[in-house]
């Protein structure tokens, strides 16, 4: 959820003129994202101010500063270019808001699930290089997924269905919600069981985006990516998760939680072209995405929140778990497709 900026116009024009020495002529809101993001025009040239939300400090943006860095001198992937302040720092702060900012680059942007089969391709090519390039790219931040599903994980989880249950009526929606948490607190147990520990203990891991998905590109007049932008969350992660969940956000054929089990081969094969999976990550692609969506109760908790999307958010909500619903049902076919390529 987007936070309120900290920034009036005026201290906003002030800011940059302190920091950057740059004179702001004019001033654009961009509404995409959950950070509060200000195209910026000047004489000389254009630019895109990002205010971060207060959850991210300058030990996460630094982060994202030096992997954009590090891939920029390691390959030829399109990234963003940073603007350094007059004290030679890539970030200021502003009443405890980090804030950066990046020459503009011209292009446009899409939503989920606007991709054709070209760009699909053209995305998993992209990820598979940043996987690549990331290869000696050392970080701290780390997710693995055995921690998705071990008794304690599991536990918790459930205890918070079960808070979200208790506290349901039975309006139409209440009882949509209803079905829905019970299917993901079944789906969840099943998963548990099905995961071999000494199997999944294989499954590749490596540094990636962290967020990788269509929403972060730019392109061009030619709908080739110009840039891919946000690494504020790059770590080390079991990349058969990125693989699936960035197929599933670009594929048009993908809409309202609907998988083109073919278009999902494709990509992962079109990925396999740069990086090597094996066959514990082709035999369990499909489940770490599943086990990962059967946790979050993301969009039903706010349900009960006084929050402005809370529409927006349940619907959210409701697609992932219809995500979760087609993906139990194909999973077993595109892991045995994957493990024939």
């Amino acid at each position: 959820m987007i936070e309120e900026s900290t920034f009036s116009k005026k201290e906003l024009c002030r800011e940059v003129l302190e920091n950057f020495n740059i004179k702001v002529d004019n001033i654009e809101i961009i509404t995409n994202g959950s950070a509060n993001i200000y195209k910026l025009y000047s004489k000389e040239d254009q630019y895109i101010l990002k205010e971060f939300q207060s959850k991210y400090n300058e030990k996460d943006v630094l982060r994202e500063i030096n992997a954009i860095q590090y891939l920029t001198k390691k390959s030829t992937i399109p990234l963003p270019e940073y603007v350094k302040c007059n004290n030679n720092n890539y970030y200021f702060k502003h009443k405890g808001r980090v804030v950066i900012m990046q020459r503009f680059i011209k292009g446009t942007t899409c939503q989920k699930n606007e991709g054709n089969h070209e760009e699909l391709l053209e995305s998993a090519n992209y990820l598979g290089k940043i996987i690549k390039n990331f290869e000696e790219f050392e970080i701290e931040d780390s997710l693995n997924v055995r921690d998705w599903f071990c008794d304690e994980e599991v536990n918790r989880v459930t205890k918070k269905y079960d808070s979200i249950l208790d506290k349901l009526g039975d309006t139409d929606i209440d009882v949509k919600i209803k079905n829905d948490i019970l299917f993901k607190k079944d789906l969840l147990i099943n998963l548990k069981n099905k995961l071999e520990h000494s199997e999944v203990e294989k499954i590749t891991h490596k540094v990636s985006h962290g967020d990788y998905s269509c929403l972060q590109f730019i392109y061009d007049d030619n709908n080739k990516v110009r840039a891919i932008l946000d690494f504020i969350k790059v770590k080390k992660l079991p990349i058969v998760w990125e693989i699936m969940r960035s197929y599933n956000y670009i594929d048009k054929e993908a809409k309202n939680g609907k998988i083109n089990v073919q278009n999902l081969v494709d990509y992962t094969k079109e990925i396999m072209k740069v990086i090597k999976l094996n066959k514990n990550d082709l035999k369990y692609l499909p489940y770490v995405y599943l086990v990962q969506l059967a946790r979050s109760t993301y969009g039903y908790e706010e349900y009960f929140k006084d929050v402005k999307n809370k529409k927006e958010l349940l619907n959210f909500a409701f697609y992932r778990t219809n995500i979760c619903r087609d993906l139990k049902e194909k999973a077993e076919e595109i892991s045995n497709r994957l493990l024939n390529l």
